[in-house]
């Protein structure tokens, strides 16, 4: 069996904020990667406290439509032991999150994140990631690897800052407008340097979260 790079995106419900991340990982990993490369990318997501088989909010669904990704037929998943270790990086939506998931499989420090203090190391890291990523998947898992290797040698240069994404679960629209651009912009870094994603849509993504007018006309229009 080919070599796999596995990401796991991790919330509370599995119903908004990891299924949106996840979403939009793996609709640029199919852009941006080379197809040998992108069908060995894996990208899961699960919760800490999740409603078991429930659908993704009609709300993130339609947040990630609108950012261009093909949200997949999603069923909200139990986060599990044997998730977190087959997984090579583990994006939380929360600090707490992150402490479930030491709390279970301590061993797997270096490989979990939240998404936004893997985005700022990220930025950190762009400049040196413009070699681009390996055409060849065994090459490029190799690669993925040692970036994200990387992203933990340098997590004390990334400083410090808000890490988690609002819950919007429950919430207006502002919440939801504020999750959107809370995971966008690390998202966006991430992607740069692991799939390499180019600057100019990377830039155009983040001009697209913070025309907020626009972005809360999406949300209030979400069936």
């Amino acid at each position: 069996m080919a070599e796999r790079f596995t990401v796991l995106t991790v919330c509370t419900g599995n119903i908004h904020r990891s299924p949106l991340a996840a979403d939009l990982l793996r609709t640029w990993a199919e852009w941006y990667l080379p197809q040998e490369v992108a069908a060995s990318i894996v990208v899961e997501s699960a919760g800490t406290g999740a409603p078991v088989g429930r659908s993704m909010g009609r709300t993130a669904s339609r947040i990630a439509q609108a950012l261009g990704a093909e949200p997949a037929e999603h069923r909200a998943r139990q986060l599990a032991d044997d998730m977190i270790e087959r997984a090579d990086l583990v994006l939380v939506a929360a600090t707490h999150h992150r402490d479930d998931v030491l709390a279970r499989v301590p061993r797997a420090l270096r490989k979990v994140f939240t998404v936004r203090e893997a985005g700022r190391i990220a930025e950190l890291l762009l400049p040196d990631a413009g070699a681009g990523v390996a055409v060849r998947a065994g090459a490029a898992v190799t690669q993925m690897r040692a970036r994200v290797a990387a992203f933990s040698d340098n997590r004390a240069a990334g400083g410090t800052g808000v890490d988690d994404i609002i819950d919007p679960h429950g919430l207006g629209t502002d919440a939801y407008l504020q999750m959107t651009i809370e995971a966008v912009e690390p998202l966006t870094a991430l992607a740069g340097v692991l799939f390499g994603m180019p600057q100019v849509e990377v830039d155009a993504y983040r001009a697209f979260v913070a025309d907020t007018a626009s972005v809360r006309r999406l949300i209030a229009t979400a069936p």
